[in-house]
């Protein structure tokens, strides 16, 4: 491990809270949230005392930053796996479906179930 504050020399605080501003992506806001912490001086330590993220996932997420850069490091890359069974529009539709209940689609439960 490297001492404090020898990673992501290349990244400011303010880059790194503009971005956060606008993120969505739950994983790129906690990357960019443990980033933040460290640029404003708190060790991996501190920054997983105080959100509860282990030291070494904060230390993986800081060299993803310096290896990758700075928007690569945000997003994981796609998953490879199996094509989906349904086109978009069929998906469309059955998340349409899922908002309505059961009975006005052609089930005779009252609530949905797993």
């Amino acid at each position: 491990m490297t001492e404090h504050g020898d990673k992501i020399p290349n990244l400011t605080t303010e880059r790194v809270r503009e971005k956060l501003a606008d993120e969505r992506d739950p994983k790129a806001i906690k990357r960019l949230t443990a980033a933040r912490e460290y640029l404003e001086r708190l060790s991996p330590a501190q920054i997983e005392d105080k959100y509860g993220w282990s030291r070494q996932t904060i230390y993986n997420w800081l060299n993803r930053f310096e290896e990758r850069g700075f928007e690569a490091a945000l997003y994981d890359d796609p998953k490879s796996g199996r094509s989906p069974k349904l086109d978009d529009d069929q998906f469309d539709r059955f998340a349409d479906a899922l908002q309505e209940p059961p009975t006005e689609v052609g089930y005779n439960d009252p609530v949905w179930s797993s």
